[in-house]
């Protein structure tokens, strides 16, 4: 039995002295000091936030920074119980008193740790001391190998500490420091679970859980079951050490199979242990196979049996200010995840690992995740000690995981390899045994059946080659490459891709910098924007550089004559070049297996490199990505001479029969002809057709033999079912994505209220509207940048995000290549 939570409803302070001017809480006690309230799970700069006192200027690791609380009166524990204090993580170098009496000293803000405590006066005080990192740093310690100039300071290496706050060039984030994870303090008595081993694993129709269960408060017990499901059987125990381990396999028959949330069903399985008559809950698990193929550079990830296109992005924290969102914030972010048609997200090494709620929330929406242990750019020491911490640290990460089905890949770091290989290092100081040896070891351990590789990027003569293994492509991107080179890249899986300096959508720049021309003249707005260190161009300059491709034009100017224009058209470039490099990947011809933008979400408001705003709001590559990443979907390439190819992709369970159509339109406006073609997708599979095969005849629809202008300026490919539905649509303009502005296309947009009070809007056109987008304040649309053939109309609900109940939605809709927009009529 657990009791109830006694730090659940106390009040925390904290206050920053001087580095070491205080080494017990008698000593500070002693001195008058300003305490300001503190939240626990929290940071120092989460409280400075929320005392509001600025926490930009601050470097946290300068500083040391303590925290108290006083602790309810509760007596003992009674002779069958015990008051345990639980403190999930502690950042970074920490020492814990209850009073004057040290209960425990952690270097290590990615372990947790539990202390036995005898009775509560009602006097105690529970305090935490976060001493300062950089007297630490500045102590002499081995040289490495080789050194990164991504990391501030060269001794961080020898600490177990996340890099966020410590990346010189990065969106300037604080360094967390504090208890960022739950303090808790329960009474324990009966049987409990001191740790466990669990792995889920399917075979033809059936499953089958296999688990070691480590006890504590009981001797060994007369009876031990374990039921997964409504499926139940014994357990055996054995003697160890620590108490009892109860261990064993339970068959599952008939275990519907998990899958990504692109591709099927997430069927999750209730786990628990029945000791002695108390039931034990263990989570929950999920059946599938995962296998990685690795042959003649490949890099593609098969579940249950089927070859699946990893597609999504990078994970930031969601607060990376207190590091302890609200549980429904980051389920709000995961759910515009499977939302946008994503199957992966990657735990990067730059950040933290996550807790319980993240991996629930995975395992629900069908959201693999590649977990990347943290480790990143700087060579790990080869120290017995460290050795120890990192076992410490990666047994406690990878237990919680087993069972699971959403961990798809374990990482040993990021950038190891490619750091050491780009600065010239001989070919055996690359990697290490830390990811060679005692990494894996310990996730085949806990986590047996999940694929393990050393690094990202990895594979090929180098660790950094595109066409084998792992790669961090940003060939589009920071090497100003073409998009025509992407193919011959051969890019097999880009666990990093497609980093550029997003503006966020009109509602967050008006909000938040007061309009396009505040906020380019605002340094928050710098602030946001990423560069890597050493480099005298930044993400937003590259940007510029694309625009400039793509349409045509100066940014500079732009930027100086019509700020509001030259943001659209940053939106616009970003949208046009994901969208076109992950249609690429995507086709059924394509090496690559996968491709995870950086990143899901900015760490600041600004021009950041997610495709969520800081404030969780989708930006213009998420939306214009959804199409192109859905489980049917049609995507066009253009092969040169080869003409106009059509993929055909299905990710479902089921063949999909119905008809391709490719309609030809001039001026924008008038469809000159239609060609049509019966298809069959087999279920996970994908097809190609020649645009050429629509019709008698040859078209140059590409406009690539260049007899003289080109016939048509816009067309349009649909995937349509027997019933007449479109499951899928696609655009190619043969002039390119740089139309001129027209006076007005004819756009016209009307709000209805729905029976069950949602709203949703209806957008039509009489001429074609290139990057539609909905501005209604207060409200998400469910779907925008997007492409409107002539003639047509879609149909997007609305969200609430941030309105009052019953308003009613009022603002734009409006479309790069027109003049004139839409305002929202009521209906």
């Amino acid at each position: 039995m657990v009791g109830d939570d006694l730090l659940g409803d106390v009040s925390w302070e904290c206050v920053a002295v001087p580095a070491g001017t205080a080494e017990t809480p008698k000593e500070l006690h002693a001195r008058q000091l300003e305490w300001i309230p503190a939240t626990v799970p929290g940071t120092a700069a989460g409280a400075l936030r929320g005392a509001g006192v600025d926490y930009e200027h601050r470097d946290f690791d300068a500083e040391d920074w303590w925290f108290r609380c006083r602790l309810p009166a509760r007596g003992p524990a009674g002779p069958d119980g015990r008051w345990v204090l639980g403190l999930g993580g502690l950042a970074t170098l920490a020492d814990v008193w209850l009073g004057d009496h040290h209960l425990l000293h952690s270097e290590n803000m990615f372990v947790s740790h539990e202390v036995d405590l005898d009775e509560l006066t009602g006097h105690d005080e529970l305090v935490i001391r976060c001493a300062a990192l950089l007297p630490a740093l500045a102590a002499r310690r081995a040289r490495p190998r080789w050194k990164t100039y991504l990391v501030g300071d060269r001794n961080l290496r020898w600490f177990r500490t996340s890099l966020l706050g410590r990346m010189p060039g990065w969106a300037a984030t604080p360094a967390p420091v504090g208890p960022w994870r739950p303090a808790r303090l329960r009474r324990m008595c009966g049987p409990q679970v001191s740790w466990r081993q669990v792995t889920a694993s399917r075979h033809g129709d059936d499953g089958s859980v296999t688990v070691a269960v480590g006890m504590s408060g009981l001797a060994a017990p007369e009876s031990a079951l374990l039921r997964v499901g409504e499926t139940c059987g014994p357990l055996s125990v054995r003697a160890d050490s620590g108490g009892p381990v109860l261990h064993g396999s339970l068959p599952v028959p008939g275990a519907e199979p998990w899958w990504p949330a692109t591709h099927g069903e997430q069927p999750l399985y209730d786990m628990a242990l029945e000791v002695d008559g108390t039931e034990l809950p263990l989570g929950r698990v999920g059946f599938r196979t995962l296998e990685l193929r690795r042959e003649d550079g490949a890099f593609a990830l098969e579940v249950n049996g089927v070859p699946v296109f990893c597609r999504g992005a990078t994970w930031m924290p969601v607060d990376p200010v207190s590091m302890a969102p609200p549980p429904a914030d980051v389920r709000a972010v995961l759910e515009l995840v499977a939302e946008a048609n994503m199957n992966m997200v990657r735990l990067p090494a730059t950040g933290v690992y996550q807790d319980a709620t993240f991996w629930d929330l995975c395992d629900e929406l069908g959201l693999l995740v590649w977990q990347d242990c943290m480790f990143a750019f700087a060579d790990p020491p080869d120290d017995a000690a460290f050795v120890a911490q990192v076992e410490a640290e990666l047994s406690g990460v990878f237990a919680e995981l087993g069972g699971r089905p959403s961990p798809a890949v374990v990482c040993g770091g990021q950038e190891v390899e490619e750091q050491a290989a780009m600065l010239g290092t001989p070919r055996q100081a690359w990697t290490a045994p830390l990811f060679e040896s005692v990494i894996p070891t310990l996730a085949d351990r806990w986590l047996a059946g999940v694929p393990y590789v050393t690094n990202n990027p990895t594979g090929g003569a180098v660790p950094f080659r595109m066409d084998s293994g792992v790669s961090h492509f940003f060939g589009i991107g920071g090497y100003l490459r073409p998009l025509e080179s992407l193919r011959q890249a051969g890019v097999r899986f880009a666990s990093e891709c497609l980093a550029f300096a997003t503006p966020p959508e009109p509602v967050t720049v008006d909000e938040v910098f007061g309009g396009p021309q505040q906020a380019l003249d605002d340094q928050r707005w710098r602030a946001g924007v990423h560069h890597d260190a050493g480099r005298s161009w930044d993400l937003e300059d590259m940007q510029d550089h694309y625009m400039a491709e793509v349409f045509g034009l100066d940014p500079f100017l732009l930027r100086w004559q019509d700020p509001e224009r030259y943001l659209e058209l940053a939106r616009a470039t970003v949208a046009y070049l994901m969208t076109s490099v992950l249609t690429e990947w995507r086709r059924a011809g394509s090496t690559c297996a996968g491709g995870l933008v950086l990143a899901l979400r900015d760490l600041r408001l600004g021009p950041g490199w997610g495709v969520l705003d800081a404030l969780g709001r989708p930006k213009a590559p998420y939306h214009a990505l959804k199409p192109v990443l859905a489980p049917v979907a049609v995507l066009l390439t253009d092969e040169g001479l080869n003409g106009l190819r059509i993929h055909l992709v299905n990710d479902t369970s089921a063949a999909l029969e119905g008809v391709v159509r490719l309609r030809l339109y001039v001026r924008g406006e008038l469809c000159v002809e239609e060609g049509r073609h019966h298809v069959s997708v087999p279920p996970r599979r994908g097809v190609d057709i020649e645009a050429s095969d629509l019709f008698d005849g040859f078209r140059d629809i590409t406009a690539a033999y260049g007899f003289g202008p080109a016939a048509w300026d816009v067309v349009v490919a649909a995937l349509v079912d027997d019933g007449g539905m479109s499951l899928s649509e696609a655009f190619y303009l043969p002039g390119g994505p740089a139309r001129p502005v027209e006076p007005d296309v004819g756009l016209e947009a009307a709000a209805r209220q729905g029976d069950g009070g949602t709203w949703e809007v209806s957008v039509g056109t009489r001429r074609f509207a290139q990057w539609v987008r909905l501005e209604i304040p207060g409200f998400r649309a469910a779907d925008s940048w997007f492409h409107l053939a002539p003639g047509e109309r879609r149909v997007v609900p609305l969200h609430p995000a941030g309105a009052a109940v019953g308003t009613t939605p009022a603002g734009v809709v409006r479309a790069r290549n027109s003049a004139t927009p839409a305002r929202l009529q009521v209906t």
